[in-house]
């Protein structure tokens, strides 16, 4: 019971008990937008998460992960999201290795370009969100244990150790020769 109240006035564990990783409830939680996303409620989710197909870095086999969305560019339909985990989570390092395959942002899926955001560009990207949405933000962290954001220098060293990276759709590809469009 000492250790247990210990680590919590410390302020290692989250909400629902996280630490580095996320714990079968957190896990069951936060892959409901994918369940939605597999049954076609993707336009209900709308822009604020994404689901991603990536394979895996030693398997080659392919996984989906779901990721809330901190910016979306409707100019570009550009999604950013964030490794919550740190470097060391399965699919940004599986992403590292070779890139996504297919993205759903609401009813939309592509087969995507995909860019790791530079520190500065993640740190812009944490502080518009931080600013357009402080609830949501305050209570994910809260939740993953993050601390408080709602510094510059707090944020700056987040984005420093959480990996950031962006998916649009890629060129779609020509018709092939002798082909007939669609009228």
């Amino acid at each position: 019971m000492r250790s247990a109240n210990r680590s919590r006035s410390a302020g290692g564990r989250g909400l629902l008990g996280l630490r580095r990783r996320p714990g079968r409830l957190a896990l069951a939680v936060f892959r409901l937008p994918l369940v939605a996303y597999r049954h076609n409620a993707g336009p209900a989710v709308g822009r604020t998460f994404v689901a991603f197909t990536h394979l895996g870095r030693v398997t080659g086999q392919p996984h989906q992960t779901v990721a809330m969305v901190l910016r979306f560019d409707r100019a570009d339909h550009e999604a950013v999201v964030c490794a919550a985990w740190g470097p060391q989570t399965d699919w940004y390092r599986n992403l590292r290795v070779r890139p996504a395959v297919r993205v759903q942002v609401g009813g939309e899926t592509f087969a995507p370009q995909q860019r790791f955001l530079t520190d500065d560009e993640a740190f812009e990207v944490a502080v518009e969100f931080r600013r357009e949405h402080p609830y949501r933000l305050r209570f994910i962290s809260s939740v993953l244990g993050w601390g408080d954001l709602r510094d510059d220098a707090a944020v700056r060293e987040f984005t420093r150790t959480h990996p950031f990276v962006a998916f649009r759709p890629g060129p779609t590809a020509p018709d092939p020769p002798g082909s007939v469009p669609d009228s």
